[in-house]
């Protein structure tokens, strides 16, 4: 199973990206919401283990794809170390455009 078989084929409410945060696996979890509708989120960037990955709703195929995989600097067990913050903004910036790209 992979990631993006665990979310709907639709973009997440602000209620389901809040309960990723309930996840043990899911150590940072950085959604990116529609600005006209802010309580959807259109791209995410999950942090598992040592790994951020950068999620984007596609309205095309109606379903989350795996946009970019990258491995965070300073990992830290059950959380994101604020050091690695650039990279998170730079992943959630690359979720946000492809999603704008695909709407």
């Amino acid at each position: 199973m992979t990631l993006t078989d665990l979310l709907p084929d639709r973009p997440l409410r602000e209620s389901e990206v809040d309960a990723l945060d309930d996840s043990e696996k899911i150590v940072g979890n950085f959604p990116v919401y529609l600005e006209e509708v802010s309580q959807f989120a259109i791209g995410l960037v999950l942090v598992i283990d040592a790994t951020a990955h950068a999620l984007s709703y596609d309205v095309d195929s109606e379903g989350w794809e795996l946009i970019e995989s990258r491995e965070v600097d300073h990992p830290v067990e059950g959380g994101v170390h604020p050091a690695d913050m650039d990279l998170i903004e730079e992943l959630q910036s690359t979720a946000s455009q492809y999603a704008g790209a695909s709407a």
